[in-house]
């Protein structure tokens, strides 16, 4: 018996919805297992893991990744940065 391996190239949306659905079920497999059938339970962990991966590595080097809706760690102490700035600047005026 011959296997073959077969890759999926997964979209943004379904790599949006891994992520919320283990963070969401508190990392509760059997859950995930159930909105993903089509994939065995080590696939899931892996790509989890290397969801994971990329996301703090991005959030830690400060880069943009793709126009994503799962936020850097980073965002909002880029936002707190900004506004300080203004109110600085608004000082100065």
């Amino acid at each position: 018996m011959s296997s073959k391996r077969i890759y999926h190239r997964w979209s943004e949306d379904e790599v949006k919805l891994l992520y919320k659905t283990v963070v969401n079920s508190n990392k509760n497999w059997k859950q995930v297992r159930l909105m993903f059938p089509q994939f065995s339970l080590l696939q899931l962990q892996n790509k989890f893991t290397m969801i994971e991966k990329q996301y703090f590595t991005l959030a830690k080097t400060g880069r943009n990744s793709s126009d994503s809706d799962i936020p850097r760690m980073n965002q909002s102490s880029d936002e707190t940065i900004r506004v300080l700035m203004k109110l600085m600047e608004q000082r100065h005026e």
